[in-house]
């Protein structure tokens, strides 16, 4: 076996029948006989061709016997090869056009045998040509794959055997002499088709691995493009900030020389860093306790905004401490501030800040106070920054996984919707008529007011039920009725389910507990399991024969864990094609999908394992195969059904 280790998975090469694995072989079967559909049929004529005229030399060299050879060319092997030529305009060609080709071979290399039999002895030594001409013909001109070229050479040499011993009865030195021949030519031809095949095969893993490559620079090149236009628009951005950062930088340097003296006496004193930034955040005056913390000299921090040695993460965060005090008139107290000393040690304070005004009393700057608090909070501030940033990219993903949600279900939805309005409209409609004509019927009118005011609160059901599943909120758990959760996911997606035929099957217990989690979150889950069936549904639908077609369905049914009376379990079983057992181990991971390219994010499994563990449960493939997939869904019984009980209030393991 030879084996390339590239990105596009399957390239194994069976050195001794010269096959791929089944995926990679389909698709080069496919490329081939693209390739190769014309060449063979001019293959297939040119073999009539020949071997009718060859019957010129019957009626020559053998007059006695041509109406028993031209029997075998005329009468079987012309029509039969005319007939495969037919045949290749079919459809069902492809599937068996390695088997017509091997066949059209062995019965060239058959009948000339024959020929050889029936012609009288010496007269038939130029048939013994022909047949090692079939070798060659068979091996190379015809595309025959490797297998079949050798099975077909195999057969024809033991055709010959059989008929030169037990028929003939062929001297024994003249059947070496021939057997010499057919086995070096026969040798020969299999050498060139494996050779030939072998070539191609290659070629074909270059090409499929140039592709690889050229998607991957291709993908390169965008995202360079994007990074140089984004960089290009901070870079611009950027020096815009820095324009005014120096004509601020002036006057504040003006400032500074008026207020220094009068500061400088009590400020010097203090072991606390004093600050005074103008309006914008640029430095205005600060006592040496401050330059000794920030690790600047007094000339380079005057003028300075305080970017300058604030951390990048954190500019944001003091920006809006600073915002705020501008904003209230309320100084801030103790809040973090992570800087990063000129020798680049990073170090955190512990700062106040206040507002100063003029004259006017209008807003003009800030002051404030800073402690060196690093040693105490440099652990707690990455641990921190750790647990932020996961739980932001949580929350992105689930959010992004509704909003992928909320776009495939919007055709059931605009479906849903439109029943109800068609209702209303109606009803409208007959009662605007009515009070046209001057009918005007309080009971009636109250009758066709009826249907309105129920249509238009479902309609408003549905609405608010799908604002309430794309809003993004923070998580707060509280007992949920998983039979309720699964019903209200049906708003959004059993149109869809019902357009294809799907026939939903519930089997919910009535009596299941309550589980404790956050519903929308759950209805997510369950929309991404069930559009999960309906798409694998969808693909067995378009791949199964018409006499294989079964009844498609998605079965979920809700108990308690019969191993765990503590657990509720809700099983989604559909009848699709299954999963393969490759598959299977990748099936959670992120942006893992078996979907065509643009059909899926590869997003919805992995954000569905992630809130399942956060609510202490469990997600798997319980079965799966040709019939079908069933995942099983594991969730704890709630102790407690307070609605105030917030996410990390659970006694459950978190998602780190």
């Amino acid at each position: 076996m030879i084996k390339h280790h590239t990105d596009w998975e399957g390239f194994e090469l069976n050195l001794l029948t010269l096959s791929f694995s089944k995926a990679v072989e389909k698709d080069y079967k496919e490329q081939q006989f693209t390739k190769t559909l014309r060449h063979v049929r001019v293959a297939m004529l040119t073999a009539i061709g020949f071997f009718g005229i060859f019957g010129i030399l019957d009626a020559w060299i053998v007059p006695e016997v041509k109406y028993k050879l031209w029997y075998i060319r005329y009468g079987i092997f012309c029509p039969f090869v005319l007939l495969m030529f037919i045949f290749s305009f079919s459809d069902k060609f492809k599937a068996y056009m390695q088997i017509c080709i091997a066949a059209i071979v062995a019965l060239a290399g058959f009948g000339i045998v024959a020929m050889i039999m029936l012609a009288p002895y010496q007269s038939n030594n130029s048939y013994y040509t022909g047949l090692i001409l079939v070798f060659f013909f068979g091996y190379t001109f015809f595309k025959l794959d490797f297998i079949y070229a050798a099975a077909t050479g195999i057969l024809i040499v033991a055709a010959y055997e059989i008929a030169a011993i037990w028929w003939s009865q062929t001297p024994l030195p003249i059947l070496i002499n021939n057997n010499f021949f057919f086995l070096a030519g026969n040798l020969i031809g299999m050498v060139a088709c494996y050779s030939i095949e072998l070539s191609t095969r290659k070629e074909y893993i270059q090409a499929k691995l140039l592709e690889s490559e050229q998607r991957k620079v291709h993908k390169a090149n965008l995202e360079l493009e994007h990074k140089v236009e984004e960089r290009t628009g901070q870079l611009l951005r950027a020096n815009k900030v820095l324009k005014q950062e120096i004509a601020e930088r002036n006057r504040a340097e003006e400032h500074v020389r008026e207020s220094e003296s009068k500061y400088r006496s009590i400020l010097e004193s203090m072991q606390e860093g004093y600050y005074e930034l103008d309006i914008t955040g640029n430095l205005t005056f600060c006592n040496d306790a401050f330059t000794k913390i920030v690790g600047y000299e007094r000339n380079e921090l005057l003028g300075a905004n305080y970017r300058q040695y604030t951390r990048a993460k954190d500019a944001g965060k003091v920006f809006r401490a600073f915002n705020n005090v501008y904003v209230s008139h309320k100084p801030s107290k103790d809040f973090e501030w992570q800087i990063v000393r000129k020798d680049g040690e990073k170090r955190f304070l512990e700062a106040s800040v206040s507002l100063t005004t003029n004259s006017e009393r209008l807003p003009n700057g800030f002051k404030g106070v800073v402690r060196d608090v690093t040693d105490r909070n440099l652990a707690e501030e990455s641990l921190k920054e750790a647990y932020s940033e996961l739980k932001r990219t949580q929350s992105q993903l689930v959010q992004s996984g509704k909003l992928a949600s909320i776009g495939e279900l919007a055709a059931g939805v605009a479906h849903e919707l439109n029943q109800p309005l068609m209702i209303i409209r109606g009803h409208a409609q007959l009662t605007q008529r009515n009070i046209a004509k001057g009918k005007i019927d309080i009971g009636a009118v109250s009758k066709q007011l009826e249907p309105i005011e129920r249509n238009t609160k479902r309609m408003m059901n549905i609405i608010d039920h799908l604002r309430t599943f794309s809003r993004q909120s923070k998580a707060e758990f509280q007992p949920v009725d998983i039979n309720q959760a699964i019903e209200d996911s049906f708003l959004m997606i059993g149109e869809q389910l019902r357009l294809r035929n799907i026939r939903v099957e519930k089997n919910l217990d009535v009596h299941l507990p309550t589980i404790k989690g956050e519903t929308n979150q759950l209805e997510q889950v369950f929309l991404n399991l069930i559009t999960n069936a309906r798409d694998a549904i969808t693909g067995r639908a378009q791949d199964t024969p018409p006499e294989e077609d079964r009844e498609d369905f998605i079965t979920i049914t809700t108990q308690m864990s019969a191993a765990n009376n503590q657990r509720v379990e809700i099983l989604f079983t559909d009848s699709g094609g299954g999963i393969t057992e490759e598959d299977r181990g990748n099936i959670f991971d992120p942006f893992f999908t078996t979907k065509e390219v643009g059909k899926g994010t590869g997003l919805g499994l992995s954000i569905s394992y992630g809130i399942i563990s956060d609510h202490g449960g469990e997600i798997e493939i319980a079965r799966t195969g040709p019939e079908g997939t069933t995942f099983l869904v594991s969730l704890p019984v709630a102790k407690s059904a307070s609605k105030d009980t917030r996410v990390e209030d659970l006694d459950i393991r978190q998602t780190a």
